[in-house]
């Protein structure tokens, strides 16, 4: 384990995902996340209606989150959406989570920048977070393609009165996806979640994705 770890995190900070600064001694977790998502046209070609399922298993309380989301195409390049999540967190606090969003394609690039509104139960009041994610993705054979993606969450209000602004987590992501049929697609991946927490060690989650997306 502390052999991958030292990799992973080596790999990801000289790629520039992970700030060397911030490459400390860290707690550590394994999660499992399975996901289904179905997407499918709402207006012609223009709006698309995307609701997505998933399963996370963790050592701190599995989870379940359902989102819907509904996005609209303003030109070849760009795409604006919002929508809505929940997320149930067994024997926890449990969230509901609106947020909206740009993505931008260029090529194999995509750049997405996501603004979410955090309501959790008891909390002082809700939580900002802005998310903004990279991918590339490349096809690897006929119905293969690979995905390395990279993202910052920065939380700019917190729910707790008083907090300051922070670095809620580095995400890095590597993935194949495979077209299973004209409609559905397969991908498996690794996610490797940095989470920076003050006054104590840093936590590093180590997460095995599996999905299924159904595009109509």
């Amino acid at each position: 384990m502390l052999r991958t770890t030292a990799f992973s995190v080596l790999t990801l900070t000289a790629a520039g995902i992970i700030p060397s600064d911030e490459v400390h001694a860290a707690d550590e977790d394994a999660q499992l996340w399975l996901s289904q998502s179905f997407s499918v046209p709402l207006a012609e070609d223009d709006v698309t209606g995307t609701l997505d399922l998933s399963q996370r298993v963790r050592e701190n309380g599995n989870q379940l989150l359902s989102r819907g989301m509904a996005e609209f195409r303003l030109s070849k390049e760009a795409v604006v959406g919002g929508g809505a999540a929940y997320v149930e967190t067994f024997d926890s606090t449990d969230e509901f989570r609106p947020h909206q969003q740009l993505t931008l394609t260029f090529g194999m690039w995509s750049f997405r920048t996501r603004v979410e509104e955090r309501f959790f139960e008891g909390a002082d009041r809700m939580e900002l977070r802005l998310r903004q994610k990279v991918t590339a993705t490349w096809p690897l054979a006929k119905e293969l393609k690979g995905s390395l993606a990279g993202e910052l969450l920065y939380t700019a209000r917190s729910q707790t009165a008083g907090d300051d602004a922070h670095i809620d987590q580095w995400r890095a992501t590597g993935a194949l996806t495979y077209k299973l049929s004209p409609q559905i697609e397969g991908t498996a991946g690794y996610l490797i979640i940095l989470s920076p927490r003050d006054g104590e060690e840093d936590k590093l989650s180590h997460v095995a994705q599996i999905s299924l997306t159904y595009r109509g």
